[in-house]
């Protein structure tokens, strides 16, 4: 994690007006720090001037931690160990001069990153620079401004739209996709939807979607030697008459350097959107557009929520693509939120042999019961019994659930991994599958 800086002494010094060190081999070092490669912090400060108040959107991209402060407030926290992932927020910036604080560490090797991007009202992202927001020359023109509502949205653009009579422009061009018959499929992206909660009342269902880099058309930019990518999402919740009992969508624009298209060709975009539902039959329908390729691909899946059932109880079981600090602003509703930190679904089924994959799923012991729960682990591969474990649950958090994290083994052929929540006479079984080529 980020130390105290108070507590050290500091080394040296490094001036620059951004941060732009894109993810990279250690061994290609940090810029302005010398005969280290591994280990350090860096705590820079500064000042910044707003000439045209609104809403700034902001990302950290960093491998180790780091947190962006604006005005002394954290903005951004993408502290701990862990590989280049970004995380995002949008500041309300009045007129007048701002602070600005970025702390970073560089804990193990493999990779260094630190990036930090600014949008500004109705602006493309780039990499925020103090060049471009300098103050007046005349300090007396200089009037402190203020930073307000801090809101940080882990996701790429995160918009949730649950409940408005708003319509994003894009929304009539995604609409239209999903009226079209056949569905169009210009690409692939994937859908899923994850079962939550014990049954009763509303139970939380967590929709994801996720798509690869490698979809996506990136329009070069030559006079700025980046790719420019733009990924539109809109999906509806639909009950068994066919009303729309949720909406969700997505407008996320890129700008990256052509140094970076090969990693994000080899990535995806994923999207979390957490939803509460009666038990039921619904359907979820999902259109994306490719606004640089204008093509378009939608799907439609089913979901079940079951009703209210006794004993212990299981969620669905997800593999996961990471697991990353949740920010300060996490919907207390989501249930892929837990712990200070959120896990990223991975809706790849086809894995490399190299893989190490995790597996993600939260237990709901039976409060009418004073036996412990358990949890019986098995992993089958072509349908043969290869693993199986039985441990006890660590202590349940406040709301009565036990949310776990659990390392899936990988070995060529079909996958299963095979979670049953054990307490009482009615245990509960959920499994994942996936498939591991041969090496």
């Amino acid at each position: 994690m980020l130390p105290k800086f108070e507590a050290l002494k500091p080394a040296g010094s490094i001036y620059t007006a951004s941060l732009s060190v894109w993810p990279r081999e250690f061994s290609e070092g940090f810029p302005g720090v010398t005969n280290r490669y591994e280990w350090f912090v860096i705590d820079y400060t500064g000042r910044f001037w707003i000439e045209k108040p609104g809403e700034y959107r902001f990302s950290l991209t960093s491998d180790d931690g780091a947190k962006l402060y604006i005005d002394d407030r954290v903005a951004i926290d993408n502290d701990g160990i862990h590989e280049p992932q970004t995380v995002y927020a949008r500041v309300a910036l009045s007129y007048g001069v701002h602070r600005i604080r970025v702390s970073y560490f560089q804990g193990p090797r493999y990779l260094v990153a630190l990036v930090l991007s600014v949008a500004g009202p109705h602006e493309k992202w780039r990499v925020f620079s103090t060049n471009e927001f300098k103050p007046p020359p005349n300090p007396e023109d200089w009037k402190q401004g203020e930073a307000r509502e801090l809101p940080v949205f882990p996701e790429a653009g995160r918009r949730s739209l649950r409940g408005a009579a708003k319509r994003e422009p894009f929304e009539a061009e995604a609409l239209a996709a999903l009226k079209a018959r056949p569905l169009p499929h210009a690409f692939d992206f994937r859908a899923a939807a994850f079962r939550f909660g014990n049954g009763g009342g509303k139970a939380q269902t967590s929709l994801a979607f996720e798509v690869p880099g490698a979809s996506l058309t990136a329009t070069p930019q030559p006079d700025h030697k980046t790719r420019k990518l733009h990924l539109s999402l809109l999906a509806l919740v639909k009950d068994a008459s066919g009303q729309i009992v949720d909406k969700s969508s997505l407008d996320a624009p890129y700008e990256i350097p052509e140094a970076s298209l090969a990693g994000v060709r080899a990535s995806s975009v994923t999207y979390t959107h957490p939803v509460g539902l009666p038990a039921g039959r619904y359907t979820v329908e999902t259109a994306v557009l490719d606004r640089e390729g204008r093509t378009a691909s939608a799907n439609v899946i089913p979901i079940e929520v079951p009703g209210p059932h006794r004993g212990v109880g299981l969620s669905s079981v997800l593999l996961v693509e990471r697991v990353e600090p949740a920010g300060g602003e996490a919907e207390a509703s989501d249930p892929l939120v837990f712990q200070g930190r959120r896990a990223i679904p991975s809706l790849a089924t086809s894995l490399t042999p190299d893989a190490k994959p995790q597996a993600y799923f939260v237990v709901y012991p039976d409060q009418s019961s004073a036996e412990k729960p358990m949890i019986q682990v098995e992993f089958l591969v072509d349908g043969r019994l290869l693993a199986k474990q039985t441990a006890e649950l660590p202590p349940a958090e406040a709301s009565g659930a036990i949310p776990m994290v659990v390392s899936a083994a990988t070995l060529p052929g079909n996958c299963e991994l095979r979670i049953t929540a054990v307490q009482g006479s009615q245990p509960a079984t959920e499994s994942v599958h996936y498939v591991v080529a041969a090496r």
